[in-house]
């Protein structure tokens, strides 16, 4: 199977560097930038081509559209696809729908979502070992994909009837927004007269022992800290420095986010924590 990808950013780099781990033949690429297209080629070893789109296109049996949301309908429809063939996106937020274009023409389409991050283009092979993939195609397309999800090492959820960007928040919130609340917690720290350089270095061992205790545990025996302990008096502390400013709203929100995880407490306690996180809410 002749495997194209076009979008040499971190995510294509990534993808196609885990697919020829993986013993695919990434026969060409194609990039909005011809420099980042031949470094990719490059770092895949002897035999990748770098093409433009359609060339592209032309050469390979199954295509990777690895370009911005907003770049796949307009993509997907520009290049002359051929009858059967494999088109898929790898957008998490987007159904089918953008590559219409390339459906009318007669090509399969699919989505292949990898719930990963990626900072930079390197490294591709091992951030998909252990994660899991959206899928969504008909067959044979779909099984193919769910069969390459195997073969990077990563497991799949199928996604055909599933709302996507209900899907896609719950990807931003557990990836995106965990920088957010490294922020917020680098902004408390200044507040509490620490100097913001030694925040990360601080924090981080917190932040990762924080995922490790989600990764083992039910979220209501991962939670540590004064919510769990029933520590009304600590969270009433907290809430005094911080005020009515968006950092102490954000800290209200979440904390009563927490209290949704039933937590052991008696009634008192868990009265007393909601009022302290509704107070001044709003």
């Amino acid at each position: 199977m002749r495997v194209g990808i076009l979008g040499a950013g971190r995510l294509g780099s990534a993808l196609a560097t885990a697919l020829v781990a993986a013993g695919e033949q990434v026969k060409a690429v194609s990039s909005r930038t011809v420099r980042s297209a031949e470094h990719l080629a490059t770092a895949l070893g002897a035999g990748v081509a770098v093409l433009a789109p359609q060339a592209v296109a032309d050469s390979c049996d199954l295509v990777f559209l690895t370009v911005p949301d907003a770049a796949i309908a307009a993509l997907a429809s520009e290049i002359r696809w051929r009858e059967g063939q494999w088109v898929v996106h790898c957008s998490g937020a987007l159904d089918l729908g953008p590559l219409s274009g390339a459906v009318r023409q007669g090509a399969l389409v699919g989505c292949l979502h990898p719930l990963q991050s990626f900072p930079s283009r390197e490294g591709g092979a091992a951030r998909f070992r252990g994660i899991t993939c959206g899928v969504e195609g008909s067959n044979p397309l779909g099984r193919v994909l769910e069969e390459l999800v195997g073969r990077l090492g990563a497991s799949v959820v199928r996604l055909e009837g599933v709302d996507r960007a209900a899907y896609h928040a719950a990807a931003v919130f557990a990836s995106n927004d965990v920088v957010a609340l490294m922020a917020a917690a680098r902004e408390a720290w200044t507040l509490a007269g620490l100097s913001a350089a030694s925040a990360r270095t601080s924090l981080v061992p917190l932040l990762l022992g924080a995922a490790q205790n989600v990764a083992e545990h039910d979220l209501r025996d991962a939670l540590t800290g004064p919510v769990a302990r029933g520590d009304v008096d600590t969270v009433r502390r907290h809430l005094a420095v911080l005020g009515d400013s968006e950092l102490g709203a954000l800290y209200r929100r979440l904390g009563a986010e927490l209290l949704t995880l039933d937590l052991p407490h008696d009634a008192a306690t868990s009265s007393a924590l909601r009022d302290a996180f509704a107070a001044g809410a709003g």
